[in-house]
């Protein structure tokens, strides 16, 4: 992935950041984990970088480690929806059922909502290096059990939200 691919994905998805900041307010407290003596989370699953490294491919761990962006068309399950349950690649997780998948012809795997309990959200403040005209506060998803990055909440001119997922941090078991 080149860091191109990536800020074609952040901007698409700055379109949708105004939109986005009203759905950070509806996380409920069930769904963060227990916060640490230091103030931070504290996840179920819990790994070093080179425990990840050895469980996780090149780009699975640039994905889900290192907060990266897939290539948009790159993953198959942007292109098709067969049933079942998506689980996080990092943990194994249900995260999405694909009654909740969302077909939109811009190459990324989209979902009306995950699994209750399954996903956490924060406010995304990276830096992209000055690439994009503004600082963004851009909704990122994350896995409730071992944080894993999968990709951002997004709003289309005030429509539902929408999960825009990397498909790389996903893997389908078939109903």
């Amino acid at each position: 992935m080149t860091p191109f691919s990536a800020l074609k994905r952040r901007a698409f998805l700055a379109g949708g950041a105004s939109g986005a900041a009203l759905v950070a307010g509806t996380a409920r407290a069930q769904d963060t984990p227990a916060a640490n003596a230091d103030g931070g989370f504290t996840y179920e699953i819990r790994r070093s970088p080179e425990e990840w490294r050895a469980q996780l491919s090149e780009d699975e761990y640039s994905i889900l480690r290192d907060g990266r962006t897939e290539p948009n068309w790159t993953s198959s399950y942007a292109k098709e929806n067969n049933p079942g349950t998506y689980h996080c690649v990092g943990c194994d997780l249900p995260v999405y059922r694909s009654e909740h998948w969302q077909e939109l012809p811009i190459g990324f795997v989209f979902f009306t909502h995950a699994i209750p309990n399954a996903v956490l959200t924060g406010i995304d403040t990276t830096d992209y290096n000055g690439a994009l005209p503004e600082p963004l506060e851009l909704i990122e998803i994350h896995c409730r059990r071992c944080g894993s990055h999968f990709g951002h909440v997004i709003v289309f001119d005030g429509a539902t939200p929408l999960h825009c997922i990397n498909g790389t941090a996903l893997s389908l078991q078939s109903a």
